[in-house]
């Protein structure tokens, strides 16, 4: 395998993305995306990685990360993405590559970048890429952190490094508004639409 260009550094912001073997349905039931969740929030604490914003669809995943100063974003996916494998390989009894390849990892280097892909990736449920949809369509899609954000449901999580930018009391100005009005550079914020691999 070719050298990953991407250099995880201690206290880094990463988007961290990947998809089905040949664009294939990685997530077929409730249990199955319970099953990833559950990997992912309990390999970010074995791995000192905080999980900021997630959204799972059913041929693709997608994570903001923050690499904690003695964290490991590697360690941290190989053991998420191997063990759902085993997982999704055993219980669909197949055999072979679920993922198309290592995850893909875009590093986030300002602020702007930061928030536009969290708002890229709470907009990124099925039919909602319409710039338009309501924010319901949203709040309703259960595989993604987009309710922790709203609705304050308890999560893992860690919410403030966006929500700290955003007021708390003034709706037009709120986290919510700017995710749902929020019409995304697709050629900026989907880098893996342009992969070869």
């Amino acid at each position: 395998m070719p050298a990953r260009n991407t250099i995880f550094i201690p206290d880094g912001y990463y988007h961290v993305y990947n998809r089905g073997s040949e664009k294939r349905t990685i997530f077929l039931s409730e249990k199955d995306y319970r099953n990833i969740l559950g990997r992912i929030e309990k390999n970010a604490l074995k791995y000192a990685v905080d999980v900021l914003v997630y959204c799972l669809v059913p041929n693709h995943f997608h994570l903001l990360l923050h690499q904690k100063p003695e964290g490991s974003i590697q360690s941290y996916l190989h053991a998420t993405e191997l063990g759902y494998a085993k997982f999704f390989n055993t219980k669909y009894e197949r055999v072979g590559p679920l993922f198309q390849g290592r995850f893909k990892a875009k590093s986030i280097e300002t602020e702007e970048y930061l928030l536009q892909l969290s708002a890229y990736i709470h907009r990124n449920p099925p039919d909602s890429g319409n710039s338009k949809k309501s924010g319901n369509v949203l709040l309703s899609y259960p595989y993604s952190s987009y309710r922790a954000y709203i609705l304050k449901e308890p999560s893992f999580v860690k919410t403030n490094t966006i929500l700290d930018y955003f007021s708390r009391t003034i709706p037009n100005l709120s986290y919510q508004s700017f995710v749902e009005r929020f019409t995304p550079d697709i050629e900026a914020l989907t880098p893996w639409i342009y992969d070869e691999e």
